[in-house]
């Protein structure tokens, strides 16, 4: 029986992301900096196992795991230096840590918890004595969106694998385009879609899909049940793959039967909102900026109460990454690299709502918009 073979070094897109880091950990005055966040370790070395925590340092790379994932860190990332606990996770985390004699190691707060990190300080403190160190300990050190923003540019390897992942998308979505009627349930429509996206290779889809049919379409972040889809009525779709890491995140509002003057008008001031930020976007141009443009056409219209939420946000290896483009977040000029969400909606509670979402990656010229289903009222339409 033929097995994978085990790899045995880093690939050269990895090394790169890992100076990045090292170069952050140097600016910050640390030792190492500890990777609690699954995306961020699958990030810097492709191991995809759970449970389990990195440490990178200036010239090392360690990865605390468990005996289930043991095997799984040899073919994934064979190169690194792991060590399968028998113990608690701070307990061995706090004895790598002692062993590397690392002083001050960074933590992302926003992926770690308060006990977690509470565990890990009491367990190094004890190695500390029981290893007769002197009073020296480790000290803890809380950061906010290091690894967040390093990762918030993405390489090509990450581009070439987000435009996959939109590919499929589309083609899963394709493929139930033609199921879609009246009678049918939002479950029902919900396990299709996501059965279509497994069954081209995606690993699962980026997030629980939203099909929302006629006045749930008015709940931004509904969840599918056995509401039934009517005719002419709004039905909602958002979705997106899990392909090898990296996600996708697509909306489209299809309008079943001949839906009312009002969602054919916001149907419209949507699409408009959409493309005037497309337009929009280049290198330079701010994630207010960009909020701004969209949210300028549907206030004018007097949908500007009915538009909540912001303009997009960044995806990647997590379905909601910086930066953020939205009213109320930090500015950032959007670079090169960057791949965003551009998904205007408007929300008429008990009648529907609209939102058109396509993922858009910000190119040294301007931008290009990766997926390409029909984003028109006629391309929308269902029979």
């Amino acid at each position: 029986m033929q097995t994978k073979p085990v790899v045995s070094r880093a690939k050269a897109y990895l090394k790169v992301r890992q100076k990045n880091v090292r170069d952050a950990i140097k600016h910050l005055k640390l030792d190492g900096l500890l990777l609690t966040h699954p995306a961020d370790l699958a990030y810097l070395t492709n191991f995809t196992g759970d449970d389990s925590i990195g440490i990178i340092t200036e010239k090392d790379f360690f990865l605390v795991t468990d005996f289930r994932y043991k095997e799984q860190a040899e073919l994934e990332a064979g190169w690194i230096k792991a060590f399968v606990r028998e113990d608690k996770m701070e307990v061995a985390l706090a004895k790598v840590l002692c062993d590397a004699n690392l002083n001050r190691v960074g933590f992302e707060s926003n992926f770690t918890s308060f006990g977690q990190i509470d565990a890990i300080d009491r367990a190094a403190r004890a190695q500390r004595e029981k290893e007769d160190r002197g009073s020296k300990q480790i000290e803890l050190v809380p950061l906010e969106d290091v690894m967040t923003r390093i990762r918030m540019v993405k390489d090509d390897n990450e581009i070439d694998l987000i435009r996959k992942s939109v590919a499929v998308a589309e083609e899963a979505f394709e493929a139930i385009r033609g199921e879609i009627k009246a009678g049918l349930t939002e479950n029902y429509l919900a396990g299709l879609l996501v059965f279509e996206l497994r069954s081209r290779g995606a690993n699962d889809s980026s997030f629980p899909v939203i099909v929302a049919a006629a006045a749930n379409s008015s709940l931004p972040h509904y969840r599918p049940s056995e509401s039934l889809v009517q005719r002419d009525q709004p039905l909602l779709f958002d979705w997106g793959a899990l392909l090898k890491g990296y996600c996708s995140d697509l909306t489209r509002t299809m309008l079943v039967g001949r839906v009312s003057p009002k969602i054919k008008q916001i149907h419209k001031l949507v699409l408009e909102a959409q493309e005037a930020a497309i337009k929009f976007l280049r290198p330079g141009v701010t994630t207010l900026q960009a909020d701004r443009v969209a949210r300028d056409v549907i206030e004018r219209a007097g949908f500007g109460k009915e538009f909540g939420h912001g303009l997009g946000h960044g995806i990647g290896r997590d379905i909601h990454e910086l930066p953020r483009l939205h009213y109320n977040a930090q500015d950032e000029e959007l670079r090169p690299g960057m791949i965003v969400t551009i998904e205007p909606g408007i929300y008429l509670p008990g009648e529907g709502g609209v939102r058109i979402e396509d993922d858009v990656l910000i190119t040294h010229s301007g931008c290009e918009v990766l997926s390409s289903l029909d984003r028109s009222f006629e391309g929308c339409h269902i029979e």
